[in-house]
């Protein structure tokens, strides 16, 4: 759940700031086609994670890709969006595509555990999706009234987004190692 957390703070609570963000950019007049580009992007993302996951069964390793991917894309936005708005388009495209998939294997994680601890645990991981966003966009506006440049907001975003792969590698690496041991629980899986 904490990964869920990171991973909401990082994508939507940057999300709710898109508009300064591109505008630090220069360059931009209409916010709408990003907008655009970002839902886009989360509505191929939804699409393609399911079979993604069925068709491989990697889920700890597309979690981990995906994370990555986020990070890439916001920050790597700050740069394209000074140089060329199309390229910020299609970082949008990117970041909105691997945010929105990630709650598919996430959710399969979670489904998998036995018993009923697997419905309690996808209950608390939308939680913590709610929970991440609303801390990411108070985050994000703090940041701007303490002076924080706009333009600086995707690196940060990115940098959480790190720690949320980060937090899944050391997490699946205890659940191996608890698994070796035979002393598995449940709260590793989150």
């Amino acid at each position: 759940m904490g990964v869920s957390f990171l991973a909401a703070v990082a994508s939507l609570g940057l999300y709710t700031y898109l508009a300064p963000v591109l505008a630090s950019a220069g360059g931009v007049g209409e916010v709408a086609p990003y907008l655009w580009a970002w839902g886009i992007g989360g509505v191929l993302g939804s699409l393609a994670a399911g079979p993604l996951v069925d068709r491989t069964g990697k889920i700890a390793a597309l979690v981990g890709g995906i994370l990555v991917t986020v990070a890439a894309a916001q920050a790597l936005l700050p740069l394209l969006a000074s140089a060329a708005l199309p390229g910020a388009a299609a970082a949008l495209v990117v970041w909105g595509a691997a945010g929105w998939a990630l709650q598919v294997p996430q959710q399969h994680r979670l489904l998998a555990l036995r018993d009923d601890r697997g419905t309690v645990a996808l209950a608390l991981n939308n939680s913590a999706l709610y929970l991440g966003s609303a801390v990411g966009s108070a985050l994000g506006g703090l940041a701007l009234a303490a002076g924080v440049q706009a333009a600086a907001l995707p690196w940060a975003a990115a940098g959480v987004a790190g720690l949320g792969a980060a937090l899944h590698l050391w997490t699946g690496r205890r659940s191996r190692h608890a698994a070796r041991v035979g002393t598995l629980g449940g709260y590793e899986h989150c």
